[in-house]
């Protein structure tokens, strides 16, 4: 009688230890996915940056051209069917990389918003 109670407490440790290691497992997956999140994020930030002091230094640029450049005829039109083009190439290429990841889904605001894009620049793309 007394070696079945032990048997069934240990049996109930047992249990309880393995849920309380599940439970861990679970907790640092997700702490994981976090931590994996901010990293994109702050990424993602840098690129921003990046981006945004790159457009600053070519508007400096044609700034610094002047009028002159812009009056070469039909290229403006080629170039920003080429700046389309690597917009949606671009968006596609992030919205990949983040699901590729896995902390993301389709569902997921970011996801969601990047779709949206690609979808406004395949019609104006289409319009071109």
């Amino acid at each position: 009688m007394l070696l079945n109670c032990v048997q069934r407490e240990q049996e109930n440790a047992m249990t309880r230890l393995k849920k309380q290691q599940a439970e861990l497992e679970a907790m640092r997956l997700r702490y994981l996915a976090t931590e994996q999140k901010e990293e994109v994020h702050q990424e993602r930030r840098e690129l921003d940056d990046i981006r945004n002091q790159l457009n600053r230094l070519k508007q400096q640029d044609d700034d610094r051209l002047g009028p002159a450049s812009s009056q070469s005829g039909p290229a403006p039109a080629q170039s920003l069917n080429e700046g389309a083009e690597e917009h949606l190439s671009r968006l596609l290429e992030e919205r990949d990389t983040l699901l590729r990841t896995g902390v993301y889904t389709h569902e997921d605001r970011i996801i969601a918003e990047l779709s949206r894009q690609i979808q406004d620049a395949m019609r104006g793309r289409g319009s071109l």
